[in-house]
């Protein structure tokens, strides 16, 4: 059973969900201090969650921090670990929230940098 062709009316629904559930996100986020990430809501409806990656102020071990928190807090999927192309690495994980009109699905990133000592022996 076909259910017809994604309208723009859709699109536009279900972006307009998933900014509700980050509006509920940075909410939270913002009462318990928690470092934000850069949001990203897709046309699908989707959410992105980016650690940032050039804070100079933040060491890897602190961006790692910060995606393990988001990480909990959102229940998200054991993180998996990817090379990126330009080098370094991805760190990605995937959750969902619950909304009266279906899940708003999303992933959170932190990407990596690695210095020419770790891409050699492998450690990230």
């Amino acid at each position: 059973m076909a259910f017809g062709d994604i309208t723009t009316t859709d699109l536009n629904g279900w972006q307009y969900r998933a900014i509700g559930v980050l509006n509920e996100l940075v909410q939270a986020a913002l009462k318990a201090e928690r470092y934000p990430l850069n949001w990203t809501v897709m046309n699908n409806g989707a959410l992105l969650g980016q650690v940032h990656l050039y804070d100079p102020k933040q060491t890897d071990v602190d961006r790692r921090a910060i995606f393990a928190e988001w990480c909990r807090v959102l229940e998200a999927s054991e993180p998996r670990e990817s090379k990126r192309f330009e080098g370094g690495i991805r760190l990605t994980a995937t959750f969902a929230r619950p909304t009266n009109r279906g899940d708003v699905k999303g992933s959170l990133a932190l990407d990596i940098d690695l210095d020419d000592d770790q891409a050699e022996d492998g450690r990230g």
